[in-house]
């Protein structure tokens, strides 16, 4: 949402992540992590794990990420739950930070949970995968964009991650296609951040397939408020379009900061921030109009999601609230198939799951990446419409 991920996205410097997986590989979280099934499902409730960004600039990410999965949740439970049991969760703020997504892994793990959600930051999720290795419990992710996420899954080493998002590549490859329609070079401005720099990454492999000339990127601190350095390489650069990874509050900061200094570029949106919260936050709608983006999903495409959404939170879907509403019945269908809250049990029937939602199959590949479809849409009149739905391989 994904972003790009949404958003999709990590407080992540690479040699933190190096230090904090290296830690957690030297078996940093102590002895007691290899728990009992039986204590996995208490009473008449099914323990999951919900980790967050609960906390700093991106709480707001944060929230919008736990609202969605409530909803979803809410929904399984008002129909008997799953199993004969009601599925409670338990949150842990990861703070879109590895070394503090370490601990708030550690914690959930130590509740006993069945399976643990997450997360809106591709860092926090990254440093959680060994330690869900180490004790033999599924993370499975519905937010993160990071594509050392699928690289790593599966037959990547971690038979214990599993992802129900696109990564940034993947949007990327859909995207591409259009940026390639409408301009001959690109430059990046971005976060940085592994949601910021892998975004790049997957954007430029795919943009240089079609012969667009990437001319070049800055990166910025989420949050920052005055972004006029980073606008001055922009305004230097001979672009003629420019792809945004941004979350939708600096986002729309940026746009109207561009505007402001006469900016021309024709921009595109490398990270789902296309939104409703993007356009309040934006003020002059009229600002974003002609802007397109990848995400893997709009609203056009599930309107009883986006009905049900507004009544409970009095606005439409944010972009980090999709992915783990969406988790939500993954993880009813494999409870279902598992027949028990065993983790073992709830991992081998994940690669059995073959679940039509609103945005597409979910079914899992070898690295337990599932392909979800890609919305191509546009920003008009502070509204954010559905171009078109496209396979995430951007055919």
């Amino acid at each position: 949402m994904l972003v790009l991920a949404r958003r999709l996205k990590s407080r992540l410097a690479g040699i933190t992540l190096i230090a904090v997986v290296a830690t957690v590989g030297a078996g940093y979280f102590g002895g007691s992590v290899t728990l009992a099934s039986s204590s996995r499902a208490s009473g008449g409730t099914i323990l999951v794990g919900a980790s967050t960004v609960l906390s700093g600039a991106n709480a707001y990410a944060g929230q919008d990420w736990l609202n969605g999965l409530k909803l979803g949740v809410k929904k399984i439970n008002s129909r008997g739950g799953v199993l004969g049991k009601q599925i409670r969760l338990v949150t842990a703020d990861n703070a879109c930070d590895p070394a503090t997504a370490v601990g708030a892994t550690r914690k959930l793990i130590d509740d006993h949970v069945s399976i643990l959600l997450g997360s809106v930051c591709s860092g926090a999720t990254l440093a959680a995968m060994p330690l869900v290795k180490a004790a033999h419990i599924v993370q499975l992710t519905d937010d993160s964009s990071s594509p050392q996420i699928t690289q790593l899954a599966g037959v990547g080493g971690n038979p214990w991650e599993f992802r129900i998002n696109l990564d940034s590549s993947m949007e990327a490859g859909a995207l591409s296609r259009y940026i390639a329609q409408k301009v001959k070079s690109v430059y990046f401005l971005a976060e940085n951040d592994a949601f910021g720099r892998d975004g790049v990454t997957g954007y430029s492999q795919q943009l240089q397939k079609h012969h667009i000339n990437v001319a070049g990127a800055s990166y910025y601190t989420p949050a920052t408020g005055d972004f006029s350095p980073i606008l001055s390489a922009v305004s230097q650069s001979s672009a003629n379009g420019l792809v945004l990874i941004s979350e939708p509050k600096d986002a729309a900061t940026i746009i109207r900061q561009l505007h402001a200094q006469g900016l021309k570029k024709t921009i595109f949106d490398g990270g789902g921030f296309l939104s409703q919260e993007f356009m309040s936050a934006l003020g002059d709608a009229a600002l974003a109009n002609g802007v397109v983006g990848a995400f893997f999903w709009n609203p056009a495409e599930d309107s009883g999601f986006t009905k049900a959404y507004k009544q409970a939170y009095g606005t439409t879907p944010a972009p980090d609230s999709v992915g783990p509403y969406y988790d939500a019945f993954v993880l009813e269908r494999a409870l279902q198939l598992a027949k028990s809250t065993n983790p073992t049990a709830i991992r081998n029937a994940l690669k059995k799951v073959n679940l039509k939602e609103a945005w597409g199959t979910i079914k899992f590949d070898a690295h337990n990446q599932a392909h979800p479809n890609v919305a191509l849409q546009v920003a008009h009149n502070g509204q954010i419409k559905l171009l078109k739905v496209v396979k995430s391989s951007g055919e």
